[in-house]
């Protein structure tokens, strides 16, 4: 094709990025990018199709503060097949730092190799790595001990949030680290008896952890001479592991190791790791990306601006086939080399469905692939200018991903405490009326297409009432519960607690995925910070002492996991799983519904957690918003009157209904006796803002 070496305006780089024709000349399929290292010479290979020269720098140290401002080699790379850059060194390279010089579009710039697997500090050099020797002990066996995925519970944590606290029970040299995952019997005050940190994990009994952004980001100096804090949705370094949260980011290969130190720790706990990715927009426009082949990896308007859905000024574009490679190879590494379980999309909407899918694929091809879960945000925060012909990983387009793509589903946390967008908005907890119908498709995930999209699979849904973004729960109960635009978040609020309670008990109790925001479960505040994604750590850290003194609160969210798990519908991927729930007539105020295991008995006893934990073949769960209690007849059973019932409804099993909670304490722990449940037959009373859960 013509030359593609000459410089251009951004309009016309444009429209020869978009063609056809430039696609399938210089799509490279190789696994050689970046730099491949062995002990005897290293490859360095950068595709940068539009380069008329690369140059490979080689240097002592990570930055020019460290002593080494001018590189000690310098060699031309050779151009070769679709525009790739070549360079071979000999010699042992593991721990020297590289950059690329390249002319493109005019300008010779200096920059980071994009497929770098390792960095010096704030990412501005990337390093040659033997990954082999950044291996924590035992890493090769790292996965063997994971027990079988089990409904998915996600608990959304930064790194630094964890253990920032000086109540944390972690070591200060390890707070906020990677290393905090790894400290043992961490407690509050040096009582056991209050877990903390990675003995809180294990305690409450999530199956997964969502780590924020763990990938090198721009909005933090590493060198740690400012006190900064930041979420990190700033990519700069896609395959490198952030600095910031090592205990030496000057030495790239410590970063890494203590990244896999972070996900070994918490599989050796059974607990499964997701890594929140942003692959639709960089830290800024003066990326790897833009100074090694300018304009291709970002979306543009027609006037060759840079298209702005992303509100960062810089959507890429996932639908150009290098981009959309670039993506693949970057999840897939994180798979291998650090046994991610999982991946969250930021702005997924901003995607197209194809790349969307082709990951997908890519994941189950993996050994354990088709376990490794994935979903994301299915909206924007704008217009995004994608390329005509493809179709965005939004709600609405649902139908048109993998089933086991799943997405946040905004509807079911609106319907439950009122818009994010709107503080003093309420929801069905918080003293909206009228939300039955929503929150009965709720419980369904939407499935039942009432939303407007149709989720082909009962995980597509990520049932959820908080997360990083917006306020935290307890922040938006307490706004709602008075006129006040400065409420009292800190103070114990009763009405807050049952109205927190009943959110949790709804989402917990949806089908698909569940998820819930770090400290959730403890009435964690933010003290009305509803954008706290620079605000200092305080702000944001994991107040260990708050999270004992609202025990009980975090006891009721252990019940709700515990049930979680050890029933089996809410692990049915099938949309027949939706034949397994019958609503029953409910008041005003109330939503009551019967879920089904859609299995004998003798496999509903399979998935009882221990021999203690009753193997309920069904559930009746009652959902009261209203301030005054509400008595409901019991389904089946001696003593109910069977004309008020449609019997085709229900299992026509014997026996009482066994109380398992009220809605203030589960009665179902891993120590209790079934003799020890209250049980019931004929009616119950839901007691006031709660949930009310009976089974048999």
């Amino acid at each position: 094709m013509e030359n593609v070496t000459q410089k251009r305006t951004p309009g016309e780089w444009r429209e020869l990025f978009s063609s056809q024709e430039f696609e399938e000349a210089y799509e490279y399929g190789g696994d050689d990018l970046g730099a491949v290292y062995q002990t005897q010479g290293t490859d360095f290979a950068l595709w940068a199709p539009t380069a008329e020269r690369a140059e490979l720098l080689l240097y002592r140290a990570g930055s020019a503060e460290e002593g080494a401002a001018e590189p000690f080699d310098r060699t031309e790379a050779v151009r070769t097949e679709k525009g790739v850059f070549r360079v071979h060194k000999n010699g042992d390279l593991s721990g020297v730092y590289y950059t690329w010089l390249v002319t493109a579009d005019g300008q010779t710039r200096e920059t980071a190799d994009p497929y770098a697997k390792a960095a010096g500090v704030n990412g501005q050099r990337s390093m040659v790595i033997d990954l082999k020797k950044a291996e924590p002990e035992g890493w090769d066996k790292d996965q063997e001990k994971l027990p079988k995925a089990p409904a998915p519970v996600v608990w959304e944590v930064h790194v630094g949030d964890f253990s920032h606290d000086p109540q944390s029970g972690v070591s200060e040299e390890n707070r906020g680290k990677y290393k905090a995952f790894s400290e043992k019997d961490t407690c509050l005050d040096g009582n056991t008896g209050n877990p903390t940190c990675m003995s809180w994990l294990k305690w409450l009994g999530v199956t997964h952890v969502q780590i924020l952004p763990m990938y090198d980001y721009g909005s933090v100096d590493e060198t740690g001479k400012k006190l900064q804090y930041n979420w990190g949705y700033d990519p700069m370094n896609y395959f490198v592991p952030e600095g910031s949260y090592a205990t030496d980011p000057y030495h790239g290969e410590v970063r890494v190791r203590e990244c896999r130190e972070m996900i070994q720790a918490l599989h050796r706990a059974g607990i499964r790791v997701i890594m929140d990715v942003v692959y639709n927009h960089t830290f800024s426009i003066d990326s790897v990306f833009q100074k090694t082949v300018p304009y291709y990896f970002y979306r543009q308007e027609a006037d060759g601006s840079f298209s702005d859905g992303s509100a960062c000024g810089n959507d890429t574009a996932s639908e150009r086939r290098m981009y959309r490679r670039y993506m693949i190879d970057c999840i897939c590494y994180w798979v291998k080399e650090y046994h991610v379980d999982g991946f969250r999309f930021d702005l997924m909407g901003l995607h197209d469905t194809e790349t969307m899918n082709e990951i997908r694929a890519a994941l189950d091809c993996l050994p354990g692939g088709k376990e490794i879960l994935m979903y994301g945000e299915p909206w924007t925060a704008g217009k995004t200018a994608i390329q005509p012909g493809y179709e965005q990983a939004l709600k609405c387009n649902a139908a048109l991903l993998s089933d086991r793509i799943g997405f946040f589903n905004d509807d079911i946390r609106d319907s439950i405490k009122g818009s994010v967008f709107e503080v003093k908005e309420t929801g069905f907890v918080n003293g909206a009326k009228g939300l039955e119908t929503q929150i009965r498709s709720s419980v369904l995930g939407f499935c039942d297409g009432m939303g407007g999209y149709q989720p082909s699979s009962a995980h597509q849904s990520v049932s959820y009432v908080s997360a990083h973004d917006n306020y935290t729960l307890w922040d938006k109960l307490v706004h709602t519960l008075t006129d006040s635009m400065e409420p009292d978040f800190g103070a114990y609020n009763e009405v807050a607690l049952a109205q927190n309670r009943l959110a949790a008990g709804i989402y917990f109790t949806c089908l698909g995925i569940t998820f819930l925001q770090a400290g959730e479960e403890a009435a964690r505040t933010k003290y009305g910070d509803d954008n706290s994604y620079r605000s200092a750590a305080k702000v944001n850290q994991l107040d260990w002492t708050r999270m004992h003194e609202y025990r009980d609160l975090a006891e009721f969210y252990r019940g709700l996991i515990l049930l979680r798990k050890s029933f089996p519908a809410w692990r049915q991927r099938s949309l027949e799983v939706l034949d397994q729930i019958s609503f029953v007539d409910a008041p005003e105020g109330c939503v009551a519904f019967i879920i089904r295991t859609g299995a004998e008995p003798e496999a509903a006893a399979e998935s009882v957690l221990t021999d203690n934990v009753a193997p309920w073949q069904e559930l009746f769960i009652i959902y009261n918003a209203n301030k005054e209690a509400v008595e409901f007849r019991l389904p089946g059973g001696k003593g109910s009157d069977p004309e008020q019932e449609p019997s085709e409804n229900y299992f026509a099993l014997e026996g009482k209904w066994q109380l398992l909670t009220d809605g203030t304490r589960f009665k179902i722990k891993e120590d209790t006796k079934l003799e020890q449940i209250k049980e019931l037959e004929g009616s119950v009373w839901a007691e006031p803002v709660s949930i009310t859960i009976l089974g048999r």
